[in-house]
C-alpha cells in the first residue's frame, strides 16, 4: 500500500490536465487572446489568433523516498516521539468515506497502492465484499476524469475540480452518475478528505512537525487483489509543500531500529516482534 496515500493517496492528489516535473509547483490557466480584424480596403484581414497556452499542473503533494536503513549499531536512541500497534492501525482508513451511497447501494471508499506505490487504486467495500478498481494515470482526475464500474449498470464519475487559489484544501472531489447510472452526486471537499485521512491515522510530532501515519495492504497491480505485503504512509500537510514518504513494512526487520529521513527530519523506527510500532528522533 505505499499508496495512501494518496489520495491519500488519491484522493488526497490532483490538479490540472497537463504534467509537471516532481519538483515543480505551478500555477496556470488558459488564457486566449485574439487579434481585432484589420479592415484594410474593400479586403477583411483574418483574425490573427495567439497560440493557446497549455495549462500547467498543481500538485498537491509530493512522494518521496525516506531511504530506509539500519541504524548503526553504536548509534545511541533520542527520546520516543510516537508508539503505534500496527495490527490495530492496518487497514482503518477502508472507510475513509464511509457510507457513500453509489447507485442505490451505500460503499465505504478508500484508496490502496501497489508495493511499488507507482500504481494507484480505489477501493469500494460493502459488508463483506471489496472492489478494487484501478486509477490508470492520475492526471485524468484532473482533465477529463475517469469513469469506474461499480457493478453492472452502475458507473460513476471520479474527477478532481481545481480551486486554484486553495488547491491542497479547497478543490473538490466530483463522484457522479455516468453513462445512464442512477444514483446521487457527491461533491467533497480535498480539505475534508485531508480531514478524514488524519483521523484515520496514528499522529504523532517530532522536530515541531506533525506527522499522519497510515498502514494498508498493497495491491498486485496484475490482479487487482490484495498482496501479502504491507506499508505505511508518512504524510506531512504543509500547505503546497505537503509530503508523503511510503515506507514498507517489509524494510523494518523484527528489533532492528532503521533511520528514516523525513525531509530534514531523521527519525528511527523500530518494529517489535508483535507489531508495536516506536518512533525516536
Amino acid at each position: 500500500m505505499r499508496i495512501l496515500a494518496a489520495l491519500c493517496i488519491a484522493l488526497l492528489a490532483a490538479a490540472a490536465y497537463a504534467s509537471s516535473t516532481p519538483e515543480a509547483v505551478s500555477l496556470g490557466a488558459e488564457q486566449v487572446f485574439y487579434a481585432m480584424p484589420h479592415i484594410a480596403p474593400l479586403k477583411l484581414a483574418p483574425r490573427a489568433v495567439v497560440p493557446q497556452e497549455p495549462e500547467q499542473a498543481v500538485e498537491l503533494f509530493k512522494v518521496l523516498d525516506p531511504k530506509p536503513r539500519p541504524a548503526p549499531r553504536a548509534q545511541k536512541q533520542g527520546s520516543v516521539v510516537g508508539s503505534v500497534s500496527l495490527p490495530a492501525l492496518l487497514d482503518h482508513h477502508r472507510d475513509l468515506l464511509k457510507g457513500k451511497t453509489l447507485g442505490r447501494k451505500p460503499y465505504d471508499i478508500s484508496v490502496a497502492g501497489d508495493p511499488g506505490f507507482k500504481t494507484y487504486f480505489l477501493t469500494f467495500r460493502q459488508a463483506s465484499s471489496l472492489l478494487i478498481a484501478p486509477l490508470g494515470d492520475l492526471n485524468r482526475l484532473r482533465g477529463e476524469g475517469i469513469d469506474i464500474t461499480i457493478e453492472p449498470g452502475v458507473v460513476y464519475h471520479f474527477h478532481v475540480s481545481i480551486n486554484i487559489f486553495n488547491p491542497v484544501r479547497g478543490s473538490t472531489m466530483e463522484i457522479h452518475p455516468s453513462r445512464g447510472t442512477s444514483g446521487p452526486q457527491h461533491d467533497i471537499k480535498t480539505g475534508t478528505v485531508l480531514d478524514l485521512v488524519k483521523d484515520k491515522s496514528y499522529v504523532f510530532s517530532a522536530d515541531d512537525n506533525e506527522y499522519w501515519v497510515l498502514h494498508g495492504t498493497d495491491v498486485d497491480p496484475k490482479t487487482n487483489k490484495l498482496t501479502d505485503t504491507r506499508s505505511l504512509l508518512f504524510i506531512h500537510e504543509a500547505g503546497m509543500s505537503t509530503k508523503a514518504w511510503p515506507v514498507a513494512e517489509s524494510s523494518l526487520p523484527a528489533g532492528q531500529p532503521v533511520n528514516v529521513t523525513f525531509g530534514d527530519a531523521q527519525l528511527t523506527l523500530t518494529r517489535s516482534a508483535g507489531g508495536q510500532l516506536t518512533i525516536s528522533n
